[in-house]
């Protein structure tokens, strides 16, 4: 038997030794398993292979990671984005009794919701942010390499529309949708070759 169901000589698992060499220096979760190995010859012989494989995830984690650059203004963009902006009056809808106003806020939020949900429906496209300036509303999104982005921009754009309308009537802002980036082919997807 190999890996981390193996039994070694003394009865003890192979896996149950790799948590002492994860634990290291730290108090081990099981003292009884500490006590045993240190005296246990099988033990030992294990603990120090499993030492040597194991230090090259301690280096792995003591390695700096490299931050690309850029890499914290795109994700406050995006939370920014998606968080979005209304800097608009209340939508007012005619209710036949009377008017009802929906604040700006909610229908920001209406719209975030209907475009989260329009973009799952749509395969390789990703949302971006989503802001309004009151006579409509500007969805960003980014699509895969290869994705024939006017057509789906326009497909996200009449899907948004027609769900904006079906919820605020008249009342309903205009949509925009802009394609800000275009993400690269997934990996085993050939760029064309251009002669």
């Amino acid at each position: 038997m190999t890996g981390a169901d193996a039994v070694l000589p003394c009865g003890r698992l192979r896996g149950d030794l790799l948590a002492l060499v994860v634990d290291g220096e730290l108090e081990p979760a099981d003292a009884e398993l500490a006590a045993h190995a240190r005296d246990c010859p099988h033990c030992q012989a294990e603990l120090g292979a499993l030492d040597g494989r194991w230090g090259a995830v301690r280096a792995a984690a003591r390695a700096p990671v490299p931050v690309p650059d850029g890499l914290a203004a795109r994700m406050l963009a995006g939370v920014r984005g998606l968080r979005g902006t209304f800097s608009a009056a209340d939508a007012e809808l005619d209710q036949g009794d009377g008017r009802l106003t929906v604040s700006a806020r909610a229908v920001l939020t209406l719209a975030r919701q209907f475009a989260v949900d329009a973009v799952h429906e749509l395969p390789e496209v990703h949302l971006r942010g989503l802001t309004g300036d009151g006579a409509a509303i500007t969805v960003a999104i980014s699509v895969r390499y290869g994705v024939a982005a006017d057509l789906t921009a326009l497909r996200l754009r009449q899907t948004l529309r027609s769900r904006l309308a079906g919820s605020l009537d008249a009342a309903a802002p205009e949509v925009i949708v802009e394609v800000v980036d275009v993400l690269p082919p997934r990996p085993g997807i050939g760029l064309p070759q251009f002669e």
